[in-house]
């Protein structure tokens, strides 16, 4: 096997590529015809579902080159299947099932989004510039926790009691 490096693969992964923009209008054109191509047991979509999809290709639209590779990569982030599942049996002992897996896998990518968009704003509070180093994130975990959108109290509650 050969080794790429980090410059290699950018240029192998650009090249490839069509423009951010068109790849995203066509992932948007496609998620609308979707709903109505297929069998006629589908149900078509509904108006605020066609709604929401309208707004999200005028805020694609409207994005810069470099936000618009930003949000692809954040559309194609994921925490590996194999990975929740392996966190997931150490801690409870029971292998869980793939939609759990996929389940968890959503579930922490938006806390690590959550968590991310605090560490920025604490950055931005701090009147720092460039990338967000551990304080942000452990100031930004605690104002999340203090404010109640962790899903984390700040203390442990002992639920279990002696009998």
């Amino acid at each position: 096997t050969s080794v790429i490096t980090s410059k290699q693969w950018y240029q192998r992964r650009v090249r490839g590529m069509s423009s951010v923009k068109e790849r995203l209008k066509a992932e948007l054109s496609e998620a609308g015809t979707s709903s109505s191509a297929g069998s006629s047991k589908e149900v078509p979509a509904s108006e605020p579902e066609s709604e929401e999809k309208a707004k999200l290709q005028v805020l694609v639209s409207a994005l810069s080159e470099e936000q618009l590779d930003r949000y692809e990569a954040f559309r194609r982030s994921k925490f590996p299947q194999s990975m929740m599942r392996k966190m997931v049996h150490s801690m409870t002992g029971v292998m869980p099932s793939s939609n759990c897996c996929i389940a968890l896998s959503g579930i922490a990518k938006v806390l690590v989004g959550q968590i991310v968009e605090e560490s920025l704003e604490v950055q931005d509070s701090l009147k720092e510039t460039g990338p967000i180093h551990p304080k942000h994130i452990r100031d930004a975990v605690r104002r999340l926790r203090n404010k109640g959108q962790l899903g984390i109290s700040s203390h442990r509650k002992n639920t279990l009691k002696r009998l």
